[in-house]
């Protein structure tokens, strides 16, 4: 089963991967790595997740609390790996960071 879901991430990255610019991706996995560097609790990453997928779902408004811990608990239970969080992350703050999505507003949480 854990192999399973494992692969599943796996193609989702691929996926995820082949519709970002190579420039974008080196970015990517270097800020990913330096954030899984930093060792920080599971639930740390799954709340940082959460904040900047709820960012963007409601239109790059800074969600409210309760919903940012339901988001949360939801990604904490999915028990994705540390380095998927870590790469997922990345993302989106690189994205934020290289305009990709177009509003002048800046998130509060990048690293």
């Amino acid at each position: 089963m854990i192999n399973k879901f494992l692969s599943c991430f796996t193609i989702f990255l691929i996926e995820k991967m082949s519709e970002i610019p190579n420039n974008l991706k080196n970015q990517i996995n270097t800020a990913a790595y330096f954030l899984s560097q930093k060792n920080h609790p599971y639930d740390s990453l799954c709340w940082m997740l959460a904040e900047r997928e709820l960012f963007i779902q409601f239109n790059f408004i800074r969600p409210q609390k309760e919903k940012i811990r339901k988001r949360a608990a939801r990604i904490f239970f999915s028990k994705t790996p540390y380095d998927v969080l870590c790469w997922l992350i990345a993302e989106k703050d690189i994205l934020f960071k290289s305009k990709m999505f177009k509003k002048s507003t800046k998130p509060t949480f990048y690293l």
